[in-house]
């Protein structure tokens, strides 16, 4: 039985994609702490798993010196206080000031997983910026012992910069998705409802929420009765997030129907029948893990992280980045052909089935902490 710490940004992210991964540790009888920025209402939902949840001070407007310092500070405190065997970070300032604090403390392991490289190597502008992550970065691998990508293009960018040592660091296929907690749902829905396209997303640009309106708009042109939704957060405290005067003109224009957030997607998703993500770029999208996992057909951007999901052509569409007229297409192809849907629905759960379910991640996860670490006393 061991102590083990798992920090990511915040409650919300910590639950939704590692709930899975408490439950199991919890199980072996480990004792197991969770933290992350707080107040987003999902403390509650990590502490009923039987893990306590600490709050920390988790600023995410980029780079912060002062902010910064505190979160580094409060970490090497905690962990100073926790004495944890081994502590697992996720998103990228934790993975960043936690693996420093951590090797401070002088944590036995440290296990980091990149979940996706953000707006600050998808931006043009922000080449300063760039420059100082990186340097952080490798700071901050090095003081690790293994640290996970979610796509091999993430891995390979983080090798040939020199950023992570090739011992040191290794692939895992997303957060993995529970198939029995996400499985097709047959809805019973009217042959005669409209087709409906569900763009499940933090309400950010690098999310390419622009693009999905914009098509959503080209589509309607010719199938007036084609239904747009959008389900995600506005995340304020993200310099690329979604305006509220936007949001609204979209609605006001009957373009999309925005959902707001929800703790359980698959209702939603159940009487989807297409899921769109076109993204800019991302670790591994949750989302249309899930999507690919409930049947659903998806249509995504030949990018970075989305191409791991989608095979094109057999479960779903990649379409280029920031192309509307190839998303429009790829919509009207799937709206006009049900049986194309119904084809593109099965190949994504049986992908899923062999690639990305959840246990296997979790188990090889487990494997980076070792067996000593895991079966040593506290």
């Amino acid at each position: 039985m061991k102590k083990i710490i798992l920090a990511s940004r915040c409650a919300w992210t910590l639950y939704n994609f590692r709930a899975g991964l408490l439950r199991t540790l919890k199980k072996e009888g480990h004792i197991v702490i969770g933290g992350g920025a707080g107040g987003d209402g999902f403390e509650d939902y990590i502490t009923d798993l039987g893990v306590p949840f600490v709050s920390l001070p988790v600023d995410r407007q980029g780079i912060n010196l002062p902010a910064d310092l505190k979160l580094l500070w409060t970490l090497y405190r905690w962990y100073q206080r926790e004495r944890p065997a081994i502590v697992h970070h996720f998103t990228i300032k934790l993975v960043i000031y936690g693996s420093i604090a951590a090797s401070l403390a002088g944590v036995p392991r440290i296990i980091n997983t990149v979940t996706g490289l953000g707006y600050v190597f998808i931006e043009d502008d922000v080449t300063w910026l760039r420059y100082i992550v990186k340097k952080l970065y490798s700071i901050a691998l090095n003081c690790a012992d293994f640290t996970f990508f979610q796509n091999r293009d993430d891995l390979t960018y983080f090798l040939s910069h020199g950023l992570v040592q090739a011992e040191k660091a290794g692939l895992l296929p997303g957060s993995g998705v529970d198939c029995s907690f996400f499985s097709p749902v047959l809805v019973g829905r009217s042959p005669d409802a409209p087709i409906t396209f569900l763009m499940v997303a933090r309400l950010l640009r690098e999310k390419g929420v622009e693009e999905f309106v914009e098509a959503a708009r080209l589509v309607k042109e010719t199938f007036p009765m084609a239904q747009f939704q959008l389900l995600g957060p506005r995340d304020e405290r993200n310099p690329t997030v979604v305006s509220v005067s936007d949001l609204a003109r979209w609605q006001e224009d009957k373009i999309i129907t925005w959902l707001g957030e929800t703790t359980d997607v698959r209702p939603i998703m159940a009487l989807a029948d297409v899921v769109v993500l076109p993204s800019y770029r991302e670790g591994t999208p949750r989302a249309l893990l899930e999507a690919a996992a409930m049947a659903k057909p998806i249509i995504t951007s030949e990018t970075v992280g989305c191409r791991e999901v989608v095979e094109d052509g057999v479960n779903g569409f990649l379409v280029p980045v920031k192309n509307v007229q190839a998303l429009t297409k790829a919509m009207i192809h799937l709206l006009q052909d049900s049986a194309l849907r119904e084809r593109m629905g099965k190949a994504g759960r049986v992908k899923v089935e062999q690639e990305f379910e959840e246990r296997s991640v979790i188990k090889k996860v487990m494997e980076s902490y070792g067996k000593e670490a895991l079966h040593e006393g506290i």
